[in-house]
């Protein structure tokens, strides 16, 4: 058992204890207010036995008590609340190391086949790499991170920032977990994130109008005055219901605009709750890493910090959404301008924040996605961080798949001396060409985004990448799988063109015609790659291919995954040696699967 998975169990047992005296206490206040709110009637029952001002003292006293464990009540619910969210997260980690992850989002939305890699390296989808780190609890967080792992990082000094940041917050598994469940309050979506940013583009046009800034203070203090010489002498009536009427007025006149605006804004109370509360897990801790207290550093304006900046917004907001409620927000607007009054108020916050807000939200997201990374390190100390250097385009010592578990994991070593070299791998089926492949590239990706790798140890020069492994063709488009294929070729090609740093991951190209053309395409392919100095690998069942070393000694170098046959039997070992492959055993499948006759 992982150390990890020993402190997730840990944690459940201790929460699990701390949640059930959390219940017991809420059943125990749940008992005292119902005694305390029927003690009002005990006390006027016997009022004439107890006298008055023994009544009126109990009354209150019981009152009093009354709302204070209402209070009370509240705040033990979301302490309870938090720590049900903080045994689901264990629960869930401990599953996650045992590979089972389809509780965690997968990014499915971020999948595109055009994109230079993350199709054909799972880097989105079920079962994919996002998926097995994904432990972000804000949009901007999940934007963030599908941003790290699908846009390559070329500035090493940018990725070390990244790598000494995830490696401080891992050691912090308290703030992390507090973080996420913190998050679980409220759930965010894309509708509310634009409309927020909408409601902020939106122009104002009451806080520039010195009439409706006048009407705001001037009306609500005339009714109240009136109101109060009302309840006086009845004789003011008159006089209020027009200053009444005349408020309707005042606020009917941008009913339409007000009420597009509060639907904007308005209802997202809980997620700007959230975002101030996750804001602060940043602002209230220490960092040693410079990445994470540049971060923090931005959360200040005008000498505020942002979480109580997002706070007061949400006041603002939550006090608008009483409009919402048909017969106080009729008495409010009667008498106190209500709408113009929390249209001048958010006005006046955003013409102050406007532009903080979007560089908050991107803080926010890249915090929440180191925490992801940081989660990511913390279930795999074994995992290690790369090192960057131009004097060496790729070298890894025990390098293995992280998504694949450390019991059926089988680890490899690879090195590429110089840009312009190519490594040609051979193999037959199932040996475990593919997977290699993809070993290489999501170590890569992982690398570049700032996290550790699946290696003992790993050495590379940031790159741009490009595979071709998974082509598909397209119904629509009335493109064959051939078609599909050259077009991908060629936009390998045409990126070589403008530049010759490119790491090529390449995986039998070419499937979609003859032995022939597809060797000889191959070759003519391998050629242009290695004339415009690609680097990279390549796997194919084409012997003649790997031929190729003897024309490019320099440039193309021979590794195989190599099987045993005993008989009807076949053993993979899924180990990468020198040379090329001497056996090949598809027909021995076809035979086994009774495919075909042995």
């Amino acid at each position: 058992m992982s150390e990890a998975i020993t402190i997730y169990k840990k944690k459940v047992q201790t929460l699990e204890i701390e949640s059930n005296k959390l219940k017991s206490l809420l059943k125990l206040i749940a008992i005292w207010r119902l005694v305390f709110f029927t003690a009002p009637i005990f006390f006027l029952i016997y009022s004439s036995q107890l006298g008055t001002f023994t009544t009126i003292t109990g009354i209150v006293i019981s009152l009093v008590f009354f709302v204070f464990l209402i209070k009370r009540y509240l705040i033990i619910t979301d302490k309870k609340d938090h720590k049900g969210h903080l045994i689901e997260i264990n629960k869930l980690e401990i599953d996650a190391l045992d590979n089972k992850i389809s509780a965690f989002p997968d990014g499915t939305e971020y999948i595109d086949p055009n994109h230079p890699f993350s199709l054909d390296l799972d880097i989105f989808g079920e079962g994919s790499v996002f998926q097995f780190l994904n432990r972000t609890i804000t949009r901007p967080g999940k934007e963030k991170l599908a941003y790290l792992l699908s846009v390559v990082n070329l500035n090493p000094r940018d990725i070390i920032s990244r790598q000494q940041s995830v490696k401080e917050l891992s050691a912090m598994l308290d703030l992390r977990q507090d973080f996420n469940a913190t998050g679980k309050i409220a759930a965010d979506s894309d509708s509310d994130l634009s409309n927020l940013h909408l409601w902020l583009a939106e122009p104002g046009i009451f806080i520039q109008n010195r009439i409706y800034k006048f009407l705001a203070f001037f009306l609500p203090a005339l009714s109240l005055i009136f109101l109060t010489l009302t309840f006086i002498d009845f004789g003011f009536i008159n006089v209020l219901i027009m200053i009444l009427l005349l408020q309707f007025f005042v606020v009917g006149i941008k009913f339409k605009y007000t009420n597009r605006i509060h639907g904007l804004i308005g209802k997202r109370l809980s997620m700007l709750r959230k975002y101030g509360k996750l804001i602060s897990f940043l602002e209230d801790q220490n960092y040693n890493s410079p990445g994470l207290n540049t971060l923090k550093s931005k959360l200040i304006s005008h000498s505020e910090s942002a979480s109580k900046i997002i706070q007061k917004l949400a006041r603002i907001v939550s006090a608008f959404d009483n409009r919402l409620n048909l017969l106080v927000g009729f008495f409010l607007n009667g008498i106190l301008l209500w709408d113009i009054q929390c249209m001048l108020r958010l006005e006046k916050w955003k013409l102050s924040h406007k532009n903080d807000i979007p560089k908050w939200l991107e803080v926010l997201g890249e915090y929440d996605a180191l925490l992801s990374l940081s989660n990511f390190y913390f279930n795999n100390p074994e995992f290690v961080f790369p090192e960057f250097s131009d004097a060496v385009i790729f070298k890894a010592s025990e390098i293995g798949h992280p998504l694949i578990p450390i019991s059926e994991r089988v680890n490899n070593s690879l090195e590429i001396k110089k840009e312009g070299n190519f490594i040609i791998i051979t193999g037959a089926n199932m040996a475990g060409k593919s997977t290699f492949l993809r070993t290489i590239g999501a170590n890569i990706i992982l690398g570049m985004a700032g996290a550790p790798v699946c290696a003992a140890s790993l050495q590379f020069k940031p790159m741009p990448l490009f595979t071709s492994m998974r082509t598909n063709d397209s119904l629509q488009k009335h493109e064959s799988y051939f078609y599909a294929e050259l077009k991908r070729l060629k936009e390998l090609i045409d990126e070589l063109k403008k530049s010759n740093r490119i790491f090529i991951i390449l995986d039998e190209i070419l499937k979609g015609t003859n032995s022939k053309d597809k060797q000889l395409g191959s070759q003519a392919v391998l050629k242009q790659i290695i004339h415009r100095k690609g680097t990279g690998l390549i796997a194919t069942h084409d012997l003649e291919l790997a031929k190729m070393e003897q024309q490019f000694p320099d440039k193309i170098k021979n590794k195989c995954f190599e099987i045993e046959i005993e008989g009807a039997k076949i053993y993979f070992d899924y180990k990468l040696v020198d040379g090329i492959t001497k056996k090949m055993n598809a027909s021995l499948l076809m035979q086994q699967m009774g495919i075909i006759d042995s």
